[in-house]
C-alpha cells in the first residue's frame, strides 16, 4: 500500500458549519504516483479552516471553506512547477474573496482521467457539498480548463465555467487534429464518464470559453463546444498562453471574479481586453505573426513602434530578431 497512511474520514465544513457527510480518506494502491514536493502546507491549511485534503491514486483533491460561492480549481501543466509552495490555480484570489475552493491537482498529467478521481468527484457531489454553496464556479486553464468543462455538470444549472483554451478531448479517434499531448492520450484511462465535453453541453450550466482563434487546435477544440449557455470569447493573437496575458494586462482577476459570478458579458470583456494594446506579449504576437506572414518590414516598424510602447525584454528582443532580418533582406536585394 502507499505511505498515505490509514483510512481517515473528514467532514465537509460550510460557513462553519459542520455537515452531516463525511468523506475517506483512502489507502492508494502500490501503482499509485508519489505526493510531490510543496503540498504539507495546503494539507494543514484545509484542515485547519475545516476543510479536508484527499490524495487518490494520481491526484489530490484539497477543500478550503468558504462563503456564497464554491469554485473548483483545475490544475495546469505549468502547476507542477512549483516544488516549495504548490496551490490550487487561482487559489489566492477565491481565498481573498472568501469563496470556497476545492482544488483539484495532479501528480501525472492525464487530463483528470482516472477511475479513483472521477469516483472521488462524484462522491463530493453527492456528499452534498456543492448543494451548500449558492453557485459553483468552474476554473481551469488548457488542461485544467478541460477538466473546467468536463465535470461542470456534477453541478447541473449552478455551475458558471470559465475555461481558457481548453481541449474537449483528447481521444486520438475523435481529435485527430490533436498532436500536441500525445503523451497524455497514452497516459490517462479514456474510458468511462468526463471524458469529452461534446457529450455533456447540455448539462452545463453556464460557461466561458477564451481561446485564441489563431492556435487552430484551439479553435477546433472550441468548435466541439457549443450549446446555448456556451459563450465563445475569442481573443486573437494572446497564443494558448492565456492567463499569463491577462495577467500582464492586470485584468486576469477581474475576468475570473466576474466571470465566475456569472456577471461578465460580451460587451464587458472585450472592453477589459483593450488593454492589450499596451501589452508587450500581445505586441510581440502581432508582430511575430506579421514576421511569419513574411511581412519582414511591416513587422520591423511594428517592433520599433512596441518599444516605445513598452520598452522591456520582450519588445527589445522582438526588434533585435527584426533587425537583423531586414538587414538580411537588404543585403539580399544588393
Amino acid at each position: 500500500m502507499s505511505s498515505s497512511g490509514t483510512s481517515s474520514r473528514v467532514g465537509l465544513r460550510v460557513n462553519g458549519d459542520m455537515e452531516t457527510s463525511l468523506l475517506e480518506q483512502r489507502d492508494l494502491s502500490d501503482n499509485a504516483t508519489p505526493m510531490p514536493p510543496g503540498l504539507e502546507w495546503l494539507r494543514e491549511d484545509c484542515e485547519s479552516r475545516g476543510g479536508f485534503f484527499i490524495e487518490t491514486e494520481h491526484h489530490m483533491i484539497s477543500y478550503t471553506p468558504g462563503k456564497d460561492r464554491l469554485i473548483v480549481c483545475f490544475d495546469n501543466l505549468n502547476s507542477v512547477r512549483a516544488t516549495e509552495r504548490r496551490e490550487p490555480f487561482g487559489f489566492p484570489l477565491f481565498v481573498k474573496e472568501g469563496w470556497g475552493v476545492l482544488g483539484v491537482m495532479v501528480k501525472r498529467m492525464d487530463w483528470f482521467q482516472c477511475p479513483d478521481l472521477k469516483e472521488r468527484m462524484v462522491e463530493i457531489r453527492d456528499s452534498g457539498l456543492f448543494d451548500a454553496y449558492e453557485t459553483v464556479g468552474f476554473y481551469g486553464s488548457s488542461m485544467g480548463g478541460f477538466g473546467a468543462m468536463a465535470f461542470s455538470p456534477l453541478a447541473g444549472e449552478k455551475g458558471v465555467v470559465v475555461a481558457f483554451a481548453p481541449q474537449s478531448t483528447l481521444r486520438p479517434r475523435i481529435v485527430k487534429f490533436e498532436r500536441r499531448y500525445t503523451a497524455a492520450m497514452r497516459r490517462g484511462d479514456w474510458s468511462g464518464d468526463y471524458n469529452d465535453v461534446a457529450n455533456h453541453l447540455n448539462e452545463i450550466g453556464r460557461a466561458y470559453i477564451i481561446f485564441d482563434p489563431y492556435v487552430e487546435e484551439d479553435r477546433l477544440h472550441a468548435a466541439r463546444m457549443t450549446g446555448p449557455t456556451i459563450e465563445h470569447l475569442p481573443v486573437r493573437s494572446f497564443t494558448h498562453k492565456i492567463p499569463p496575458m491577462l495577467k500582464r494586462m492586470d485584468i486576469l482577476k477581474t475576468v475570473a471574479r466576474e466571470g465566475l459570478s456569472g456577471q461578465m458579458s460580451r460587451r464587458r470583456f472585450y472592453h477589459l481586453i483593450r488593454a492589450r494594446r499596451t501589452a508587450a506579449p500581445y505586441l510581440v504576437a502581432l508582430i511575430d505573426r506579421a514576421h511569419e506572414r513574411g511581412h519582414t518590414r511591416l513587422a520591423h516598424s511594428a517592433a520599433r513602434v512596441a518599444v516605445k510602447l513598452r520598452n522591456n525584454w520582450k519588445t527589445r528582443h522582438a526588434l533585435r530578431r527584426l533587425n537583423a532580418a531586414v538587414a538580411e533582406l537588404d543585403d539580399a536585394a544588393e
